[in-house]
């Protein structure tokens, strides 16, 4: 199982794109030939940086080859840059990523593919390719190509942020419902866990709960995690503040690249307990820490909005929707930006005119 493991240091690709972009696109004639990886070093507690040939890469750890010709290991869990050749497709596909062009970059990201010979960069773009299916909505093939082709390359991935786990209501096709059911019935609780998420606000929402209430007894921590957190999903209007201190606790236990959908979950919760402002962050990490995670962004970002508009704080609210409309116009979330732009120029012009006739009198 590929879960079963805490990880204190995020060293997941997709969280670092941005970063990764501008350089590649600002320094690209500079950059080394030989890979280079950044680790951070528990003892220092500074970063520490090796120069070779990446060898392998998996969950647990990295083999380098170095230039002096010595072999280096490195935990996984410390990496937190590589920086390496990529080609001039990968590099494009990045940028048309960041712009939010995720058709434009898939066809990028394939040819990059079809170009690259290093098995663990064609591994990394695979994992880029799911994630770009599962931002234009393709839940179905982002699954086949997440459970057939990146765990076919390699059972024990390093980006396991490319899992198509749902954490936001889908409009569910016949095609999905029937994908979710099959994935349900697998022998793999990963599997489960993915195909329960997809139908839990669909008319086989009852079958989900089922699962996941067994796969929360699951003896692999991270599974059986998520799916309590995706049970909590049905149930936050209900949630007290001790259920927010064990989430906010519970949430460090799991991998860093899985806590988007659970950070989610615990905002929802603080909503529903008038922790407005708390509830504010905790979204708000979502779309920092997790760009990739382009749905469940545009979920948080709407949610945030609305919350700043219960504490009347308009102008923050204003710029928040600005970002959605931009950002994630062509989400469900997204589509509402308007409409909720419009509501808030309307608040901001009655609270202005209130203090207007407060000065003159």
């Amino acid at each position: 199982m590929i879960l079963g493991r805490h990880v204190t240091i995020e060293r997941c690709f997709f969280p670092l794109m941005v970063v990764s972009f501008f350089y590649a696109s600002t320094v690209h004639a500079q950059l080394p030939t030989t890979d280079v990886v950044t680790v951070f070093n528990n003892t220092t507690k500074k970063n520490q940086t090796y120069r070779g040939k990446i060898v392998s890469y998996t969950y647990d750890e990295l083999k380098l080859q170095l230039v002096s010709g010595r072999e280096q290991v490195v935990a996984s869990p410390l990496i937190t840059n590589i920086s390496s050749q990529w080609n001039s497709d990968y590099i494009a596909a990045e940028g048309y990523m960041f712009e939010r062009r995720f058709e434009r970059a898939l066809i990028s990201l394939k040819q990059a593919y079809t170009n690259e010979t290093r098995d663990w960069v064609k591994h990394r773009i695979t994992a880029l390719i799911i994630q770009c299916e599962q931002n234009m909505g393709n839940w179905h093939k982002a699954s086949n190509q997440f459970f057939e082709v990146l765990l076919g390359q390699q059972n024990n991935t390093p980006y396991l942020t490319a899992a198509p786990i749902v954490w936001h209501p889908l409009t569910s096709s016949g095609e999905l419902l029937h994908r979710g059911r099959e994935l349900m019935k697998a022998d793999n609780p990963l599997k489960q866990l993915v195909g329960a998420s997809w139908l839990f606000s669909s008319p086989y929402n009852d079958d989900a709960i089922v699962l996941f209430k067994q796969l929360e007894q699951h003896s692999d921590k991270s599974i059986a995690l998520l799916a309590s957190a995706q049970l909590w999903r049905s149930k936050t209007p209900l949630a007290k503040s001790e259920d927010v201190r064990f989430w906010d606790q519970a949430i460090t236990e799991l991998p860093k690249e899985l806590r988007a959908g659970p950070l989610h979950v615990v905002a929802l919760m603080k909503r529903g307990l008038d922790m407005h402002e708390e509830a504010v962050l905790t979204w708000m990490k979502i779309p920092v820490l997790y760009p990739a995670q382009h749905h469940l962004g545009s979920e948080a970002v709407y949610a945030s909005v609305r919350e700043l508009m219960d504490l009347a704080q308009y102008d923050e609210a204003l710029a928040l929707c600005k970002e959605l409309e931009m950002n994630y116009k062509e989400t469900t979330a997204g589509t509402q930006a308007a409409r909720l732009e419009s509501d808030i120029q309307s608040r901001i012009k009655a609270r202005d005119a209130i203090k207007q006739e407060g000065d003159s009198s």
